[in-house]
């Protein structure tokens, strides 16, 4: 080989390696907008974000720095790249809304008027911890509760009344407008219309405008109505769906048939370790989300919400393994491009009903290069091969418990295929263009590139 041929593959390398690291590990650039469309969540270069997202709602009040960046960093060590938290937690959470050097929010006890600079800047440290290490923080300004309850600050937010709660917002916007990892979300597990609190709801996130016009918006209804049911206001940009182990499926189809179109994320459903959960009720929502339309799908463990003793041994949990599984999967494909099989022109048999947890949810990449199918249990699935661009199909089993991939066969991409997994449980099936040369399902990043088609359109519906 000659010096110049040594320099060219030298190049060549460089530029592969460069593509491989920047799929694996390209940071959010900031700041977030909405696709000309109205369908797509962006990032400054114009990428559709992928949120393998999780929910530690009180880490701000109820750890240390140092039990803060083990959190940060488990989780950044999992491929999770977005975190739901609340910036106030209410007094009926152990007693205290202080934080762990017992600075409370406000130096006057629920007066939104006095912020108490000690404990703010607690909050300044956090958000920038989280930044350096990747993460786009949702943040609940002033979180209501449930039906408006003890859970929230709803009754201290009426007792300080629209104009203090439009200064309260004045006083965030001010101080975080310059702080780029943000979405602000509005409400907090109620609708604010039904106990007559939407002035004050309004009053935060206007205030926060008045001086942050940078951050995107959306907002956290109860449970089986997403955002723009409950929060259909000038400020929110984008929507949010709320479901759980059964229904996750329906709620994402509606709110990705929504007209006009709007982003959405999967921002809560049923929690590990809680009510009507299983390992795959915890796994189902985070795929019926991705091959569903949503942009993102956020996993809640009750061990970790409100941090208490022994919340450490609950971030190895099967949940926990199986969102950074999850994440593993979603990015070694083309996951921008996915189109969900609503007319199920794709998986053409045994999907079932939509409104059970038994629905096999199935989404096709645009280009054709990729179908992935998510079933929560095992049985016979039927699927077009015809609907891939090319000939030739290759087809795998991924595990969504154990992240492990198995080529089942390669066949003619003429077709319909029928394709049982190999024991009972739930499973994903992926099958590939081989002209795409993919690799094992959950290998390494594909690289996604710059100003990207919109995510999450309908085939046929939308086009």
């Amino acid at each position: 080989m000659s010096r110049a041929e040594a320099w060219i593959t030298l190049a060549v390398l460089v530029l592969i390696l460069g593509v491989a690291l920047d799929a694996a590990a390209a940071p959010i650039a900031y700041p977030l907008s909405i696709s000309s469309d109205g369908r797509t969540l962006v990032d400054a270069n114009g990428r559709a974000l992928f949120l393998n997202a999780a929910a530690p709602w009180h880490i701000v009040t109820r750890l240390d720095q140092t039990e803060a960046l083990a959190y940060l960093d488990d989780r950044q060590a999992k491929g999770i790249n977005a975190l739901l938290i609340s910036i106030l937690v209410a007094p009926v959470y152990n007693g205290t809304e202080r934080n762990r050097a017992g600075e409370g929010p406000f130096t006057a006890a629920n007066d939104f008027s006095s912020p108490n600079e000690a404990y703010w800047a607690h909050v300044d440290w956090f958000f920038e911890a989280a930044r350096q290490r990747g993460f786009l923080l949702f943040v609940t300004p002033a979180y209501l509760g449930f039906d408006c309850g003890p859970e929230g600050w709803c009754s201290a937010m009426q007792s300080n009344g629209v104009n203090t709660m439009r200064a309260f917002g004045r006083f965030l916007g001010a101080r975080y407008q310059n702080q780029e990892n943000i979405v602000w979300m509005d409400g907090g597990d109620t609708n604010a219309s039904t106990y007559g609190v939407m002035d004050l709801v309004d009053a935060v996130a206007d205030g926060i405008r008045d001086f942050d016009t940078k951050h995107l918006h959306t907002a956290h209804c109860s449970r089986l109505n997403s955002a723009v049911d409950c929060y259909d206001r000038p400020w929110l940009d984008f929507n949010t769906t709320y479901a759980d182990c059964s229904t996750t499926a329906r709620e994402v189809q509606g709110d990705l048939l929504r007209s006009p179109p709007r982003p959405f994320v999967y921002i809560e459903g049923r929690y590990e370790f809680e009510s009507n959960w299983t390992e795959v009720c915890m796994r189902s929502q985070a795929y019926w989300a991705l091959l569903g339309g949503a942009q993102g799908h956020f996993y809640g463990s009750g061990r970790i919400w409100d941090f208490p003793a022994g919340w450490r041994d609950a971030l190895d949990s099967p949940g926990s393994r199986s969102m950074s599984h999850f994440g593993r999967l979603i990015r070694s494909r083309r996951w921008d491009l996915f189109e969900p099989d609503t007319a199920h022109t794709v998986l053409v048999s045994n999907y079932q009903s939509i409104d059970s947890a038994n629905y096999a949810a199935a989404a096709r990449t645009r280009d054709g290069q990729t179908i992935m199918v998510y079933t929560p249990s095992q049985r016979t699935l039927t699927v077009d091969l015809s609907t891939l661009a090319g000939t030739a199909a290759d087809a795998w089993w991924f595990d969504p418990a154990t992240g492990q991939a198995t080529r089942i066969a390669g066949y003619a991409s003429d077709g319909p295929v029928q394709f049982t997994p190999p024991t009972p449980g739930d499973w994903v099936l992926v099958i590939d263009d081989v002209a795409a040369n993919l690799g094992p399902p959950g290998g390494k990043d594909v690289f996604v590139p710059t100003a990207t088609s919109s995510f999450g359109g309908v085939k046929g519906l939308y086009r």
